[in-house]
């Protein structure tokens, strides 16, 4: 049963979510096309790969132009995918945490009625506050600054990484290679992935990773300390956004430079370790202390992360298997039914032969947001890039990388992140012998090869020009795809714009029916909840909604029912 199971769940992701039916179809067309006509294009294909790699040797215009690109394609889009709206707890998370940033402050105190106020993934004792690293919220509060909108800062956050990746790939591929590299992260990440089109995160460990992995080819070729800062502060920002996957792809590129530093003798060692070696670590050094200040600040421990105290308050399980599941019982009924979800959740990794489905849906998941039918293509061809030695590293990331997203319950798509370009690099480098292999004789499997591109391309042409591609079937794809993202929750932006037409403050009691996921949660508050226009709180039963109403005196009170999701609640005077 769990191998027809795991069939069903490799059918259903491979031909019936994101765009892998029309990405199957094109490439069988191509295929048609490259054994009948191989040299079709041939000459177009020749000088466009020419005209890349001028472009990539010139250096730092190219890098800005890619980042702009990222940019100017996802604002080109605004008329018909407009800014996203969050929809999922974990995206208010980190709203909350960069409106309490625009604030001038990590954290803020305890509401008087937080009993009332309570919501996942945020915690309330010792200080009201996000359970989350600051990086991503610490990019959204850029971008509100800048240009007054929140969002500004995940596109800000994409554009880098995108930028960050062709850098480190130029640092291990021939410069075509970069300029092919940042074409796949802007077309497969920066344009329609929820990296992009949410506020969950993901490319701000990606562009840590890729600084890391960048760095390294050029700290050994020369000891120098620029490539040494940049390293040091993409470590700082897996610190800040994923430290658990991002020490595991770290860990690899530490052994490599310690085995550099042994090699090398005398002067030569005491200059790395001056140049190099010393950066990297300061910085490495005062990332942790701010990062011990930050924990201090929030939850009172400079050694006590914001998410254990989430967890000892509300009793979720640890995502690492060898954490044992504790019974808890939550006040709130969502939030007591995503403990239970929580607990299933665990079981993936505590339990892993029952759960073959549940797993084989995690690694095809992966493997449509990052490689789909088209650049499978290409993974066909990476094991022939194992026999060069330069290979060893990127291959060791990648690997750590699967380790530590294997041993968690939850295996979502920026989890993988921070190995993001080690990723590419290897894609990348089984791209380049298939061209290899198809210019010694084979000119389909060349054909082949430079087709590719061009069906990313046309998918994603079709993905922008047809509206039926925005939103796709499947509700396993909605928060995890890399084409076909989520516009938040419609129901409640209409309720809050009802809301804030109505002169005065207004207090919202939500009482939850027996259909409502507890994922899509409406009790979420900004960071000065006593000044906001409307106060959002969970009904907990005549006698304690009446001391929340007492403490709320001056404003209007309203019951809102939230059942079926689908359909806009009833809202009524309480």
């Amino acid at each position: 049963m769990d191998a027809i199971l795991s069939l069903v769940a490799i059918l259903i992701l491979a031909f019936w979510t994101d765009v892998n039916e029309l990405e199957v179809a094109l490439l069988a067309l191509a295929a048609c096309v490259a054994v009948v006509r191989p040299r079709l294009w041939d000459l177009g294909f020749r000088r466009a790969e020419q005209w890349c790699r001028d472009f990539v040797q010139r250096g730092a215009p190219f890098y800005v132009a890619v980042g702009a690109l990222t940019v100017l394609l996802r604002v080109a889009m605004l008329p018909f995918q407009e800014v996203p709206q969050p929809l999922i707890v974990d995206e208010f998370s980190h709203r909350l945490l960069a409106e309490t940033l625009l604030l001038g402050r990590v954290s803020n105190p305890t509401p008087p009625m937080w009993e009332h106020l309570q919501t996942m993934q945020v915690i309330q004792r010792p200080a009201y506050a996000s359970m989350y690293m600051p990086a991503q919220g610490f990019f959204l509060a850029i971008g509100k600054v800048l240009t007054g909108s929140l969002w500004a800062g995940v596109v800000l956050s994409v554009a880098l990484m995108c930028m960050a990746i062709c850098w480190a790939l130029r640092g291990w591929l021939p410069p075509f290679w970069a300029a092919l590299g940042g074409l796949i992260a802007i077309l497969r990440f920066g344009l329609f992935s929820y990296w992009m089109n949410s506020y969950w995160g993901g490319a701000v460990s990606a562009l840590g990773g890729a600084l890391v992995i960048g760095a390294f080819p050029r700290l050994t070729r020369g000891a120098r300390t620029g490539p040494a800062v940049l390293m040091g502060l993409g470590i700082a920002l897996l610190l800040f956004s994923r430290p658990f996957e991002g020490a595991a792809v770290c860990a690899p590129v530490a052994v490599a430079i310690f085995a550099w530093l042994v090699r090398l003798r005398g002067r030569v060692r005491r200059v790395a370790l001056l140049r190099a070696a010393a950066p990297v670590v300061c910085l490495v050094v005062l990332s942790a202390a701010l990062l011990a200040w930050y924990d201090a600040k929030v939850t009172g421990s400079p050694f006590r992360l914001p998410y254990e105290v989430n967890q000892q308050e509300y009793g979720w399980p640890l995502t690492l298997a060898w954490f044992p599941v504790v019974p808890h019982s939550n006040t709130i009924r969502a939030m007591q039914d995503y403990f239970l979800w929580e607990v299933a959740e665990h079981k993936k990794v505590t339990d892993p032969a029952s759960t073959v489905y549940a797993n084989t849906m995690d690694a095809a998941m992966l493997w449509t947001f990052f490689a789909g039918p088209a650049l499978t293509i290409y993974l066909i061809f990476v094991p022939l890039g194992f026999r060069d030695r330069r290979m060893r590293l990127p291959l060791a990331v990648l690997l750590a990388g699967l380790a530590a997203l294997a041993i968690e319950q939850s295996r979502y798509p920026h989890y993988f992140s921070p190995a993001t370009a080690a990723y590419l690099i290897l894609l990348l480098e089984g791209a380049r012998h298939m061209r290899a292999a198809g210019a010694r004789g084979r000119p389909w499997l060349l054909a082949m090869y430079r087709f590719v591109p061009v069906v990313i391309v046309v998918v994603v042409a079709a993905r922008a020009a047809v509206p039926a591609l925005w939103h796709r079937r499947n509700w396993f794809i909605r928060d995890t795809s890399w084409c076909c993202s989520r516009s938040g929750n419609p129901h409640r932006e209409k309720i809050v714009d009802a809301l804030s037409r109505m002169p005065g403050k207004q207090l919202v009691i939500v009482r939850y029916g027996a259909t409502h996921v507890f994922l899509y949660e409406w009790v979420l508050n900004g960071p000065d909840i006593d000044k906001e226009k409307i106060v959002w709180a969970h009904d907990m039963g005549s006698a304690k909604n009446e001391e929340l109403i007492r403490y709320y005196s001056g404003r209007r009170v309203w019951l809102l029912n939230v059942d079926d999701d689908s359909k806009l609640p009833a809202l009524s005077p309480y």
